[in-house]
């Protein structure tokens, strides 16, 4: 995979922004929790979530194949937010997407 331009997101967060177990409808995605717990993981083979749960640390990047991924076998590995909304947590959280055409992001 090739990318002339990445999208860049610095995102504060502060509730279950993506609560639920998912691979993105991109390329792929590169995710780092600079503040707060990190982004949840974890393999599923029949698309249910994973049994085991696993959480990449502070200041740790993760990269994701999402379904556009070119390649086979398609990923397993479904990721989410960490649940934290009403413990009074924020999270500071850096995610990078590649663009193909940056008149589409106007």
């Amino acid at each position: 995979m090739s990318a002339t331009f990445l999208r860049l997101r610095l995102d504060v967060v502060t509730t279950n922004a993506c609560r639920r177990f998912h691979i993105d409808a991109i390329t792929a995605r590169l995710v780092c929790t600079y503040r707060g717990t990190g982004t949840q993981y974890g393999v599923s083979t029949d698309g249910a979530d994973p049994q085991r749960v696993f959480t990449v640390q502070t200041g740790s990047p993760i990269l994701l194949r999402g379904t556009l991924w070119p390649a086979e076998p398609p990923s397993g590995l479904l990721h989410r937010s960490p649940p934290i909304e009403g413990t009074g947590e924020t999270r500071l959280v850096l995610v990078l997407d590649p663009v193909t055409d940056p008149e589409d992001e106007l």
